[in-house]
């Protein structure tokens, strides 16, 4: 997984912890639901949609392991190299709810950081958002399904400014969208 990606989804999950989930109960959440994140985005999608084809085979991390405890699948390109230029780091992550409710509703209503804004997007479900904030490496679109909410992810610098990264991430949202339970 990208540094950078890692840091973000470390940071996530920390901020989750603070507001009281717990992290045995939110991997506990994690591990129960059916969902396979790798099985909502193949990798042929993500190289038609970021445009890039030197992606590496999607790593399936381990359950619990993702943002709000979810289980996480990350696509992108280890063997860097001079001459080839690394795509955007992709993430999927499905969150099961816990005790403490679903993982969405806690990203709906927290108070954003000074600068950072959430958009709704439109087609994707029920109360789909963009999550934009100027500092962060990663630009996430947050799916409500019916029984699950995933969060799909796209690393903004690879792509170029954060509007070019937030048409690519809401572009996978969409291939993800008709998947997720």
């Amino acid at each position: 997984m990208h540094p950078a990606m890692r840091s973000t989804l470390v940071a996530v999950a920390m901020i989750t912890a603070s507001v009281g989930t717990s992290p045995l109960a939110a991997q506990g959440a994690a591990r129960a639901t059916k969902v396979d994140p790798c099985s909502l985005l193949s990798v042929a999608d993500v190289k038609r949609i970021t445009g890039k084809t030197n992606y590496d085979p999607a790593d399936r991390g381990d359950p619990g392991d993702g943002i709000g405890g979810g289980d996480p699948c990350t696509y992108s390109h280890l063997g860097r190299g001079a001459a080839d230029l690394a795509p955007p780091t992709v993430s999927v992550v499905v969150i099961a709810p816990n005790q403490r409710g679903r993982y969405f509703d806690f990203e709906k209503t927290y108070k954003l950081a000074a600068g950072c804004t959430r958009e709704a997007v439109p087609g994707l479900g029920v109360d789909a958002f963009v999550k934009m904030c100027p500092r962060d490496p990663e630009l996430p679109v947050y799916l409500r399904g019916g029984t699950n909410d995933v969060v799909v992810g796209v690393e903004v610098k690879p792509i170029g400014t954060p509007a070019q990264a937030k048409a690519v991430a809401i572009a996978l949202a969409k291939a993800v969208a008709p998947k997720i339970k």
